[in-house]
Formats: C-alpha cells, sequence, structure tokens
C-alpha cells in the first residue's frame, strides 16, 4: 500500500493551512472555512471488527482500511475545501479507556469497554502501565500505518478522551450521581484520568510527530495540541461542567499548549462553559438526533462561544439561509457534504466567493 505525496490529493494544501494560521493568529479576519466532503464508501468490503481475531488479522484489515482510504482520496482531489486528508486508525472507542483498564467489547464497526470501578476502593487498582494489552496494540497499530503514511505525508490522527469521558468508560452511568454524592472520590478519579491522558498522549504524540510545523486533525492545528471528545459534558449542567470538570479538562490541554474539542449539539447549553478552557484552538460540534440542529440557532450559539471557532455540520441550504448571520462577525468551519464532486465544489465555491 503506497500514498501519492499529499500534493497529488491536496494540490493547494499550503493555502490551507495558511488560511488555518490566519484562523489562529488572526481573529479579528473572521474568517468562513469549509469542508465540503464526499460520503464515505468503502471499495473493498471491511470485515466486521468482532470478525476479526487480532493477533493473526490486524494487517489485513489495516491494509484494507488504507486501500479504501487512498480511493476516497483520489476521487475527492479536486475538491479545494480546508479539509485535510487525515487518516484514523478504527477500532472503536474500546481502547480509549481499556489503556488504563476493562475488558473491550467488539460490535460490526465500533467498541467499548467495560467499566470497572465497582466501588471506590477500586480507584487503587487503576494503574498506568506501558505492557497494557491496549497500550501496545494502538502503539503496534501505529506503527504498522506509519510505515506506509510518511512517505506521503498523510498525516495519521489520534483523539483521546476527556478526563470526564475517561472517568465516566472507567466508572459507568454511576458517574453522575457520583458528582454529587462522592464528589472528592470523582475528584481524585479525573485527576487519575488526566494523568493517564496526557501519558498516553505524549506517547502517541511522539510517534505521530508534527505536519508541516503543526498538528493535523481535519484542519491544520498549532503544534502541540491534543484533540479530546468531551461528549459526556452533554448530559450534565453547565455550573457542574465550570466547577468539578473543566479544571481536568484545562489540566491536559496545559501539558500540550493546545487544545480541541469534539462534543455534540445536544450539549449546547454547555458549550459556553467548555468555550472558557483556555488555549482551545476550537470546538467541534457533532449533530445528534431528535435534537434541534446547531444550524437552527446559529447566532445565538456563535454568540455564546467565547469567540472560540466553531465546526458545525450543515447542509448547503442551512448555509445558504444563515450566511448573513456569520460573514464579517464570526470565525467558523462549515462542515457540509454532497453526493457528487461537482456539488461539493460548488459549495466551496460559493464560501470562498462570501468569506
Amino acid at each position: 500500500m503506497i500514498f501519492r505525496d499529499i500534493q497529488y490529493y491536496k494540490p493547494d494544501l499550503h493555502h490551507v493551512i495558511q488560511r488555518y494560521r490566519n484562523l489562529y493568529e488572526h481573529p479579528e479576519k473572521k474568517q468562513m472555512l469549509v469542508y465540503a466532503m464526499l460520503p464515505f464508501e468503502n471499495k473493498i468490503p471491511v470485515p466486521a471488527l468482532n470478525s476479526l481475531n487480532l493477533q493473526k488479522d490486524t494487517a489485513a484489515y489495516l491494509d484494507i482500511c488504507l486501500k479504501n482510504y487512498e480511493h476516497f482520496l483520489a476521487i475527492s482531489r479536486t475538491i479545494e475545501d480546508d479539509l485535510i486528508p487525515t487518516f484514523g486508525i478504527n477500532f472503536g472507542t474500546g481502547e480509549y479507556s481499556a489503556f488504563v483498564a476493562g475488558e473491550v467489547v467488539f460490535t460490526q464497526d465500533t467498541s467499548w469497554a467495560t467499566s470497572v470501578i465497582r466501588e471506590w476502593g477500586d480507584l487503587k487498582k487503576l494503574k498506568i502501565d506501558e505492557e497494557n494489552r491496549w497500550v501496545v496494540f494502538m502503539e503496534e497499530t501505529l506503527r504498522y500505518v506509519l510505515q506506509f503514511t510518511q512517505e506521503g505525508p498523510i498525516p495519521v490522527v489520534r483523539g483521546f478522551y476527556s478526563p470526564l469521558d475517561l472517568a465516566h468508560a472507567l466508572r459507568g452511568e454511576m458517574i453522575f450521581t457520583d458528582l454529587y454524592d462522592a464528589p472528592k472520590e470523582v475528584e481524585a478519579l479525573l485527576d487519575f484520568c488526566a494523568d493517564a491522558i496526557i501519558w498516553l498522549a505524549k506517547r502517541i504524540h511522539g510517534m505521530i510527530g508534527t505536519y508541516w510545523g503543526g498538528s493535523v486533525a481535519g484542519g491544520w492545528l498549532k503544534p502541540g495540541t491534543i484533540c479530546m471528545s468531551e461528549d459526556i459534558a452533554c448530559l450534565i449542567s453547565p455550573k457542574t461542567y465550570a466547577r468539578q470538570i473543566r479544571p481536568y479538562t484545562q489540566k491536559v490541554i496545559n501539558a500540550f499548549d493546545n487544545g480541541q474539542i469534539h462534543t455534540h449539539s445536544l450539549g449546547l447549553r454547555t458549550l459556553p462553559e467548555i468555550t472558557k478552557l483556555d488555549h482551545l484552538l476550537g470546538v467541534q460540534i457533532a449533530e445528534d438526533p431528535n435534537t434541534p440542529r446547531t444550524m437552527s440557532n446559529l447566532e445565538k450559539v456563535m454568540e455564546t462561544a467565547n469567540d472560540v471557532p466553531l465546526t458545525i455540520t450543515c447542509t448547503f441550504e442551512e448555509m445558504k439561509e444563515k450566511i448573513d448571520v456569520v460573514a464579517g462577525r464570526y470565525n467558523i468551519v462549515f462542515g457540509s457534504s454532497a453526493n457528487n464532486v461537482e456539488d461539493c465544489e460548488a459549495i466551496v465555491r460559493w464560501v470562498r466567493e462570501r468569506g
């Protein structure tokens, strides 16, 4: 499996990087960036994760994923949007917490880890161990992929749980009542989780390195940026997040200079508190079913985001309807899609003409 140089897949790469540099260094310019993505379809069928023997099948599985991704890059190479080709290894999210403790449960296309803290005395059993099976697995799979991507170079990305997301995975649903019934124990767990994330991320970042003077996770990021999911924050109150959770997410970001957060539209009420994190480059908002779309209330969302750039999923029609709300007023990345290359190119042209 050999990738061509990224300039083949992204001919305007350096212009894209410069737009991100301007976004971070000159926020007063109030930029609109745009992703215009084709639906990802596997050219080669991918085996179900729960059918794999990880000791025997991992390399073959990764080879298929890499070939499918190269095909996707090749057919979308003329779309001059702001999305930088980035390959992510998919074994679900189980290893995101199992590197501390727990068994990974695989389904067809994702995974999760079993919770392990049944009582607070179990905190003593948690440890950071470079010989943990899932630490070894993460590092071995990363080394395997990097041998095919580094010459391209195609950036490889690895995200991490936030301390709260990791604590939830280790403790389970009881974490929500624990916040009120056992705040000191939760504090100890969150502090451990922050340290564990810092430890793992430094190992992973050391393997991946930097690209073009920074990090890449869809967009270009300043060097030393850690990407975390803050999903469980959607299920707690803004006051609880600010008082009991944010200090630990901040602890992780402080260890890496900058941070980027992924969260969900279900938790937009907490977004004003998430965006008070220091050294935050941006927040990506995934849309949840059965909740109002972020674009439906775009002006309020942007007004309460503390001038942090947001990446928001939207249709082309939603962009057209809301462009006057953001143009020249906020820094935003539109995450849109279309079913063919021509329509994706039209989305990009439309945004460029107005931003």
